[in-house]
């Protein structure tokens, strides 16, 4: 019997007919005992006529007996008897039903390549599998997915043919539990199968079971190949995931609004730009995001976006400003874009938070101004040094001189009044040189044991000239104050960098106060003030009265190129200003404690150790006057003037001089005398033949204990002193004086001696 969909099983008229002829041929000839029964009958009624017969012969014929009785109950004499009766009660009702059989048999296949002929125009793959899971049929799409002819499915197990390996257990599993149920249809589910060439297709499939009476028969299966539009599925969920990601983590904010001006969606970033809530900006008009003064021009750009599909903005990089949740305006870059889903029409908005792009573009420009303000520093001190080492020259050969003939004055008390105020004027030129070249910064480095209060007394008529006549300076200069070890140069480039800075920080005018006091620090006073030590300092305070600073700005005001000020104040300013002055004071070895806070002022504590005694005595003692004794000096310079000066002055104290005016003079004279001299007195920027280091370099060749002096101006001397630094290089500085001069050869001379 085929099998039947569940206990209620509906069949075409064809099928229907069959199974009506197979039940009567079962009911009637299935059964051994009625068979035994209508065998037995016919038999038995056969017989029974034929004695009936024979009886009446024999009554007829008077005969007690038909002779041929044994005869016609002989069994083949019976069966031919027997025949008809069988043919008419067993054998003719069974070829009608044999006849009708073959008649529906032949309607049931028809019926059957009929039902094919649909399956197989079907859009779905069907499958039917028999109680065992062998394909029992398959219609055209099936084969199709699979790649496979109808013969090369058909029989076959379908779990191990067609299903992957990872999941035919679970199939399988779940086929044996489909004989449980009562035939109620699967729900649609998800299953792949593998083709001819090893791909997975992904079907979806509705599965039904077949039962034969109450004994299960198998499935038949409906499924259609998603393999597609899963995949599409997956890409557009791996899209939506991508673009979740990206949302929610992009640096830039991004906003959806829709063609009403409301804000449909937004990520995390454009959250925080404008200082709202998770979901808080969910809602809003955009308007609310942008200042006053953008909106009504928004507005209008979008009615006409909306009427013609025309933007002039779209896809352009956009500099305009937002509005956060506080009513802060900020500065933005906006990119716009739009898009359509269906009939309906949405915006996209990137903004990025430029607040840190313009301010370190303004941070750049500032540093720009800067660097061209350096530039021309560093040319104005290139001009400054060329003048000034021209200047100090003459003043080496005015100063030189006017000693010179002060010795010889004799008690002409008028005469020497006039060359003292030679010398003095010599001096305060060259006072003015120094602070010219202050601003180029081009003095070089040198530590002497340093008066601060005659340093700041020198500079007041030039602190005066620079803060102006609407900010009082107040003065209070410690008496009694102790030497630092530092260089003046440096210490004055402090008190004029700080004293602009109090200018800068008084715009309206104020007060100035330079004050100088001793202080000696203890373990427990040293630590409130970042890098100070115990011990004895002298202190230097420059103080205002002026605006005063934030903490943040009091934490970055060392800071090179960090200002508050604008950068117009700034064209006339002094450039790096206090990262200058820390700069000088770590070199120092000293330390920096500043005090400010809105509204009260600034103030700078400068604190430098103090020196100690026995150096000042020491130094006190090298500078006595000595007389040589004939020891042979090399004297290079070619300034006519001062190589006279320093010939006449060397000469009338006991040395041997030698005269050169260029290196290659020098060198023939160092030859001919065979370098036999004790000091080489030579200015730095002395021309020809590898200049003043060559020199230097050939004269020690010839002569290692040679001592060497170089004479020059600030800028000639910061070019070497690095290079002379190993090299036991001593300096004397233009302009110097007859006793510095004199001193500076002693010492050399004392060192030499000192050398073992």
């Amino acid at each position: 019997m085929a099998p039947n969909v569940n206990k209620g099983r509906h069949h075409g008229h064809g099928n229907l007919r069959y199974a009506s002829i197979r039940e009567k041929i079962k009911e009637t000839y299935h059964s051994p005992v009625k068979l035994l029964l209508i065998i037995a009958g016919s038999t038995f009624v056969t017989e029974s006529l034929v004695m009936l017969f024979l009886y009446a012969l024999a009554s007829l014929t008077g005969m007690s007996r038909f002779p041929f009785a044994d005869v016609f109950l002989d069994s083949t004499i019976l069966v031919i008897l027997l025949a008809p009766v069988l043919y008419y009660f067993l054998f003719r009702p069974l070829l009608h039903l044999v006849d009708e059989l073959a008649e529906a048999e032949d309607g049931f296949i028809a019926e059957r390549d009929t039902a094919q002929r649909y399956l197989d125009i079907a859009g779905v793959m069907i499958v039917v599998l028999d109680a065992k899971g062998r394909v029992s049929l398959i219609n055209k799409r099936g084969r199709e997915i699979l790649g496979y002819e109808e013969s090369e499915i058909v029989g076959r197990d379908w779990f191990v043919y067609f299903v992957p390996d990872r999941i035919r257990g679970a199939l399988v599993d779940a086929f044996e539990r489909l004989k449980e149920n009562t035939g109620a249809p699967l729900a649609y589910r998800e299953s792949p199968v593998i083709n001819r060439i090893g791909e997975e297709r992904v079907i979806l499939w509705h599965h039904r079971p077949l039962f034969d009476g109450e004994r299960f028969a198998g499935t038949i299966s409906s499924g259609t190949d998603v393999t597609e539009q899963k995949m599409a599925a997956d890409a557009l969920v791996d899209a939506e995931a991508r673009y979740r990601m990206v949302h929610s983590t992009a640096f830039d904010g991004i906003i959806i609004s829709d063609e009403s001006d409301n804000i449909m969606d937004c990520n995390p970033s454009a959250e925080k730009i404008f200082g709202y809530g998770a979901k808080g900006l969910l809602g809003l008009p955009l308007t609310d995001i942008m200042p006053e003064k953008y909106r009504e021009r928004h507005l209008r750009g979008l009615k006409r976006f909306l009427s013609t599909n025309v933007s002039a903005v779209q896809g352009r990089v956009l500099e305009l400003e937002g509005l956060k949740k506080n009513g802060a305006v900020f500065p933005i870059e906006l990119i716009l874009g739009s898009f359509n889903i269906g009939a309906g029409v949405y915006f996209t908005g990137t903004i990025r938070d430029i607040t840190e792009k313009r301010r370190a573009e303004k941070e750049k420009d500032f540093i720009q101004l800067r660097l061209n303000q350096a530039q021309k520093m560093e040319a104005i001190g290139r001009l400054a040094g060329g003048i000034a080492h021209d200047f100090n020259n003459v003043l080496t050969a005015i100063r030189g001189n006017a000693e010179l003939t002060l010795e010889d004055a004799g008690d002409n008390p008028l005469v020497s009044a006039r060359l003292r105020e030679i010398i003095l004027t010599s001096q305060l030129a060259s006072k003015l040189t120094r602070q010219l070249l202050l601003f180029s910064r081009g003095v070089p480095f040198e530590l002497t044991n340093l008066d601060v209060n005659k340093t700041i007394e020198g500079l007041l008529t030039m602190v005066r000239r620079i803060i102006g006549d609407d900010i009082s300076i107040a003065v209070e200069l410690f008496p009694g104050l102790w030497t630092c070890l530092a260089d003046e140069t440096s210490i004055e480039q402090v008190v004029m960098n700080l004293a602009v800075n109090a200018r800068d920080a008084m715009p309206q005018g104020g007060r100035l106060l330079i004050k100088t006091e001793n202080v000696t620090l203890t373990e427990g006073t040293g630590v409130k003030m970042p890098d100070a030590r115990p011990g004895d300092a002298v202190c230097l305070t420059v103080a205002d009265n002026g605006a005063g600073m934030e903490k943040e700005v009091v934490e970055r005001i060392f800071e090179p190129f960090f200002t508050t000020k604008d950068a117009a104040k700034e064209q006339g300013g002094m450039g790096f200003g206090l990262s200058v002055v820390y700069g000088i004071v770590k070199k120092h070895g000293g330390w920096i404690n500043l005090r400010s806070a809105p509204g009260a002022g600034a103030s700078f504590g400068i604190y430098l150790p103090s020196a100690k005694a026995v150096e000042k005595k020491a130094e006190v003692a090298a500078v006595s006057r000595s007389v040589g004794s004939g020891e042979r000096i090399l004297v290079v310079e070619a300034e006519e003037r001062v190589m006279e000066f320093a010939k006449t002055a060397l000469t009338g104290n006991g040395y041997t001089i030698f005269t050169a005016a260029n290196v290659q003079d020098a060198v023939l004279i160092l030859d001919k005398e065979n370098a036999a001299f004790d000091v080489l007195l030579a200015d730095a920027s002395v021309s020809g033949g590898g200049g003043v280091i060559g020199l230097i370099s050939y004269a020690r060749a010839k002569n290692p204990s040679v001592q060497v002096i170089l004479t020059g101006s600030f800028m000639v001397m910061s070019e070497i002193t690095r290079w002379g630094a190993d090299r036991k290089v001593r300096y004397l500085q233009k302009p110097f004086s007859l006793a510095g001069l004199l001193r500076a050869v002693s010492i050399a001379l004392e060192q030499a001696r000192l050398r073992p």
